[in-house]
């Protein structure tokens, strides 16, 4: 984990490509479709809802004339930047699986 490159010619991708291009992800080298593995995405995504909840508890009460409002946007912003933060120096890499084939309709 934590390595960010080519799982099949090992070649190092950009940190700002694989947040920028987390599902669409293609080696400069070998050209396969890769992806963010599984624990990548959970990891980013646990940090993100503690950031998000860290940001909620601390900014509420904070403000009197919208009372929901700043905990709400500190939350979103909180998550969001925690799990691209997070994902920027924690991720991993793994071959894109093929999609299943199309059974073929039998004719009549």
């Amino acid at each position: 984990m934590w390595n960010r490159a080519c799982p099949l010619c090992f070649a190092k991708m950009p940190r700002s490509l694989v947040l920028t291009r987390g599902e669409d992800l293609v080696c400069p080298s070998c050209h396969t479709p890769l992806e963010l593995s599984r624990p990548s995405r959970i990891l980013g995504a646990v940090a993100g809802m503690l950031a998000g909840l860290l940001a909620l508890q601390s900014l509420s009460g904070i403000s009197e004339a919208l009372p929901w409002a700043i905990p709400v946007v500190g939350a979103v912003v909180g998550y969001g930047a925690a799990s691209a933060l997070l994902l920027f120096f924690v991720a991993d890499l793994v071959v894109q699986p093929k999609p299943p084939d199309s059974h073929p309709v039998a004719k009549k």
